[in-house]
């Protein structure tokens, strides 16, 4: 790297570090700073952002706390192992799918998530309550009313966050708070298309149907039914999105 990089516009609502940190996570996610590999010294690496060495410090210190790099005296700043890396993180989620179509990526998120929302769901059609049910069908309706992408994505986070807060269980409450940004990501990419919005409508409503009637095994299999559709569209759209970009899938 021998020329100044300019920073993502998009990132000037955040500190001069933030940006920083925003810029060197992104090449670390997207593979220009491979596992393994020492990141340029403070001084050239302040220098090609144009930043102050603080301001360089301050960003290391946000990517380290992120587990994508660990400094040690006389060696430098040396990017971690993958798996490693906090995936869970806002930003380390956003420079994952923003790096460019990644199944590997997409399918672990869906693992994860067919392992816990089932079992969630099944939680909840026991423990609900009228209130948890209103926000479930407020997320329904809204995801039945949606007439692009973008007025879907925040009924179908209702609706999912919803069932994770019926069970009453505070730490899959908060795991739903953790996987929104990849949740907000996932949905972006498989809701483009108006047919899958609406296929996936009565999906929904079978799990919200289950619950209502406080049918866990039902719930639980709709549920599953729902993430097994939903990790094929996933797939089929990130190889669209592959192909149109000339990277391999």
């Amino acid at each position: 790297m021998s020329q100044r990089i300019e920073m993502l516009p998009r990132g000037l609502s955040r500190s001069v570090h933030g940006q920083v940190a925003d810029e060197i996570g992104r090449r670390i996610v997207s593979g220009d700073y491979p596992p393994g590999s020492i990141l340029p010294t403070e001084g050239t690496y302040s220098a090609l952002l144009d930043v102050s060495r603080t301001a360089y410090r301050e960003a290391i210190k946000m990517l380290a706390g992120k587990g994508l790099v660990e400094s040690r005296p006389r060696t430098g700043t040396r990017v971690r192992r993958r798996n490693l890396w906090n995936m869970l993180d806002p930003d380390v989620t956003t420079w994952a799918f923003e790096s460019g179509p990644e199944r590997g990526h997409g399918r672990a998120l869906f693992e994860l998530r067919q392992i816990i929302e089932p079992a969630a769901a099944a939680l909840s059609a026991e423990r609900r309550g009228e209130a948890d049910l209103a926000r479930m069908r407020e997320g329904l309706d809204g995801m039945a009313a949606a007439n692009n992408r973008d007025e879907w994505i925040g009924p179908d986070l209702q609706f999912h966050q919803a069932i994770l807060e019926s069970t009453g269980n505070e730490l899959l409450t908060s795991l739903g708070h953790l996987l929104k940004p990849a949740l907000t990501h996932t949905f972006a990419i498989v809701n483009v298309d108006d047919d899958r919005r609406r296929a996936a409508v009565p999906l929904h409503g079978a799990i919200l149907t289950a619950i209502e009637a406080e049918d866990a095994a039902a719930a639980r299999r709709a549920m599953v039914k729902l993430l097994a559709d939903s990790l094929i569209d996933l797939e089929e759209m990130l190889e669209i999105r592959a192909t149109a970009s000339g990277q391999p899938s």
